[in-house]
């Protein structure tokens, strides 16, 4: 593990590269769509191994539908192409104003399946969508809301995870209010049964020190095998706490207990996004949140024994040396590959007192981040988002960035920021898991990847498969790890959402590798029990 200082602050860089790193490609890949669009999520729908993309907003009446599906049509090595198939196969049925989205299979049928959140509280309900998709190559969805999930609220966040370890996938809600944060547990039989009250997941709605919800982070910080939930709130005026739900899993009883007050991250600010990530290669969760309305991002480091740090302690100042605009997304991602994780923003207000509201901050090491929108390409124009997802949409090893576009509150183009950083010099590696019989995309899993192995400089990286990571959107659900300038990964780790684990050493650099948990290949040792 590298050594981590304590040196200050945010810096920006002062020379351009030869040529901008990202790209904007959206008029050759989406045919020049544009809409009043507020989230958008990733998922291969069609199971054929890239990433289709699924654009959410309110009314769009030149483009029919408020909902788009784009199937990715791109050829290995080929031009980029994609199919809108919203009015054949797309999840319309129910055509309101949608909110956010988290795919998952549910059923376990080996396709993906979608949750789609809505911006009506009281007034319309959620729908979830099982995913009909058959091997000769046609998709289709089938409205099953009536029958399995009828959440009525405004849905903030969403994520799908195995909250009372059973094995199947729950749904978690988070929602804006007035309606509670509700849990969805899957029963044997594919319905589902609402348990956020019993479990202690209702809380007050924008009463005493408690907001309305607009980040969700879910992940096992605290390293005991259950799922742990975030909440980051939001209300005007301020003067808010957050939750930290540890979940303190009895059986397949689940007790959600709020610990922010004793483990320091209540943060009574407004904020927006929540993502739990190890940024210290420590092998723990630490956790990222963005500031909202002028107030302090933050990055709370995991200490263990239940406590974290926040690491404006450390560096001797805060995150960002500027904020003053309305930050309501991010993601922690690792764009250069070179293997640590840094921060994207974005601001759903364009116009609000900086020259552009996406912003994109290099980890420089010791807590301390640069940033480089400019010199990377991503300031060629001011426009607003409410959220974006990043993953690998041409599969060239490197994480683009699909950005909503929410510009002035009208129908505007959206944008694909195509990414060059696998040419620069640095090696990646990109799972796909498979195999289990439900949770078949291993949603939950642990991934660590050990580089330099009994050297000075040896790392250990961690990332995990999570269908929730931010406010409204769902980014790649396949792991990707930026590998520096590693030419070999001296050890592949995997702990599945099954408790099983397996171990690959000697693994190449620069691949997209898919490891089912029932087919274990040459050189993988399994460390578990045979699941």
């Amino acid at each position: 593990m590298r050594a981590f200082s304590t040196l200050l602050v945010l810096a920006s860089t002062a020379s351009s590269p030869a040529a901008p790193l990202f790209t904007d490609q959206a008029a050759t890949a989406f045919g020049g769509l544009a809409l009043h669009s507020r989230s958008v999520s990733l998922a291969d729908v069609d199971t054929d191994g890239d990433l289709d993309v699924l654009f959410q907003g309110t009314s769009s009446v030149s483009n029919n539908f408020n909902r788009q599906l784009l199937r990715n049509d791109t050829p290995p090595g080929g031009p980029l192409a994609f199919t809108n198939i919203t009015g054949t196969s797309g999840p319309v049925a129910s055509d309101t104003s949608g909110w956010s989205a988290c795919w998952g299979d549910y059923d376990g049928d080996g396709d993906v399946d979608v949750f789609l959140g809505q911006q009506n509280p009281g007034s319309a309900v959620g729908d979830l969508f099982r995913n009909n998709f058959i091997p000769s190559g046609t998709i289709s969805f089938t409205d099953v809301t009536a029958t399995t999930i009828a959440d009525p609220g405004f849905h903030q966040c969403v994520g799908w995870g195995d909250i009372d370890g059973d094995l199947d996938l729950d749904l978690m809600i988070a929602q804006e209010g007035p309606e509670p944060h509700e849990i969805y547990r899957q029963n044997a039989n594919g319905t589902f049964t609402a348990i956020g009250a019993a479990a202690g997941f209702h809380v007050p709605y924008a009463t005493g020190l408690y907001g309305k919800a607009y980040g969700m982070a879910m992940g096992d910080p605290d390293g005991d095998g259950d799922l742990d939930i975030y909440i980051s709130t939001c209300r005007p005026g301020g003067n808010i706490r957050n939750n930290f739900f540890r979940n303190d899993l009895t059986g397949n009883t689940v007790t959600l207990v709020d610990v922010a007050d004793t483990n320091g991250t209540q943060d009574f600010e407004n904020t927006y996004h929540a993502e739990f990530a190890d940024f210290d290669d420590d092998g723990d969760l630490d956790l990222f949140m963005v500031g909202a309305d002028g107030e302090d991002s933050k990055i709370w480091r995991n200490d263990g024994g239940g406590s974290f740090t926040d690491t404006d302690t450390l560096r001797g100042g805060p995150l960002l040396t500027y904020n003053g605009g309305d930050f309501n997304g991010g993601r922690a991602i690792d764009y250069d590959n070179d293997g640590d994780l840094d921060l994207y923003f974005h601001d759903r207000m364009a116009a609000n007192g900086r020259d552009n509201a996406r912003r994109l901050f290099r980890n420089d090491g010791g807590w301390n981040f640069t940033d480089v929108t400019h010199t990377v390409g991503l300031a060629s124009s001011n426009e607003a988002a409410y959220d974006s997802a990043w993953g690998d949409i041409d599969r060239d090893g490197d994480m683009d960035l699909v950005f909503p576009n929410d510009t002035s509150g009208t129908e505007a183009p959206e944008r694909l920021y195509i990414s060059s950083a696998s040419e620069n010099g640095n090696h990646w590696l990109h799972v796909r898991l498979r195999g289990l019989p439900s949770n078949t995309t291993a949603i939950g899993a642990q991934l660590y990847v050990t580089l330099a192995e009994g050297t000075s400089e040896e790392r250990t990286l961690r990332r995990d498969a999570n269908s929730n990571a931010g406010t409204f959107n769902q980014s790649d659900l396949p792991v990707h790890f930026g590998l520096g300038t590693a030419t070999v990964i001296d050890r592949l780790r995997i702990v599945w959402p099954n408790g099983a684990e397996h171990q690959l050493t000697g693994v190449s650099v620069d691949q997209y590798l898919t490891l089912d948990i029932n087919t274990v290949p040459v050189g993988l040792s399994l460390l578990g029990d045979e699941p």
